[in-house]
């Protein structure tokens, strides 16, 4: 399966640092409800798309471990592809999904 075909909760638009850090909020929030880690990040190809998704990946398992203080023991997955002409996507899972999809 390609990883564009994985259905996701929620998809987010990041074109800089404070959408990262908005977009983790929501993460955070939607993990709270669903108890899964299965999002879509897309990152516009002509900023440092790079640098940001890194970053927010990074923000993401340090919130995530403070938040949770050792109650979950969680790998996040990620998969970077060419979304479309104009942006790369980051796949975020847990592991269970990734399993799951087979990815």
């Amino acid at each position: 399966m390609h990883p564009s075909q994985v259905p996701v909760i929620d998809s987010f638009i990041v074109g800089d640092m404070n959408d990262a850090m908005d977009a983790i909020d929501g993460m955070l929030q939607l993990y709270g409800q669903y108890k899964v880690i299965r999002f879509r990040v897309l990152l516009p190809k002509k900023s440092n798309a790079r640098s940001i998704g890194y970053a927010l990946l990074n923000e993401l398992n340090l919130r995530l471990r403070h938040l949770f203080k050792g109650s979950i023991s969680m790998n996040i997955r990620y998969i970077v592809y060419h979304h479309d002409n104009d942006h790369y996507a980051m796949l975020l899972l847990d592991e269970d999904s990734a399993n799951t999809f087979m990815l």
